[in-house]
């Protein structure tokens, strides 16, 4: 369960982390490259625009806080990426309006929200290992499998458990048992070797490890 927790918890601790941080970040920038484009100038235009990307991921997540639609988040979310592209606020929005539409059942703009992320990050990262978890959750639930399972079983560092135990709802859904089995004993594994502690993924290895054992008994009977 560990790195579900920081599957989680990541938004916020970036954002914690931002809020901490952002001008002493903001500085170390300008200090490095400001000779050549103009201390003050730079500086003016550097903390108005990561403090404008900040101040508006933390309209659109106090908005969903207080329940606004997916629909309208999704239209401040836009609004950001057009006036900051590249930004990572912008990616972290579009993470926030995915969760509302999942929530709201709107799977097509979760999808959407998600694809966006993945089509500004590298990969590799973090948010990017976010990202394509989260959009293959919403694909397996939307009926494309396929490329769900495609997704999952690349694996990941910074959340191999959850990665894993996702690859086992998807073949259990399918009720391909053995292949559910196989993915929840992955995850059970990066699971302790991440300190986590017993969770729903043991829950799930014993429920079809009991199931497998009175089958095969049933089977020599």
């Amino acid at each position: 369960m560990a790195d579900h927790l920081q599957e989680e918890e990541q938004l916020d601790a970036i954002k914690q982390w931002w809020d901490e941080n952002r001008v002493s970040v903001i500085a170390a920038v300008v200090l490095t490259i400001g000779g050549s484009f103009g201390w003050s100038q730079y500086q003016d235009y550097t903390v108005s625009t990561a403090d404008a990307a900040a101040n508006a991921y933390d309209e659109v997540l106090q908005l969903k806080l207080s329940g606004e639609s997916a629909e309208q988040l999704a239209v401040m979310s836009r609004g950001l990426r057009e006036r900051h592209a590249g930004d990572a606020f912008a990616d972290f929005a579009s993470l926030q309006v995915a969760s509302a539409a999942v929530e709201a059942g709107d799977l097509a703009l979760a999808e959407r929200e998600l694809e966006s992320v993945m089509a500004s990050v590298d990969l590799e990262t973090t948010v990017g290992q976010l990202a394509q978890l989260r959009l293959a959750r919403v694909l397996a639930a939307n009926g494309n499998e396929a490329r769900a399972i495609a997704i999952l079983e690349l694996g990941s560092d910074s959340f191999p458990a959850s990665y894993a135990q996702a690859l086992g709802d998807v073949h259990l859904a399918a009720g391909r048992q053995v292949q559910a089995l196989e993915a929840y004993r992955t995850a059970q594994t990066a699971s302790l070797s991440l300190g986590g502690q017993l969770g729903l993924v043991d829950l799930k290895v014993s429920g079809l490890s009991l199931r497998e054992t009175n089958e095969s008994t049933e089977v020599n009977q």
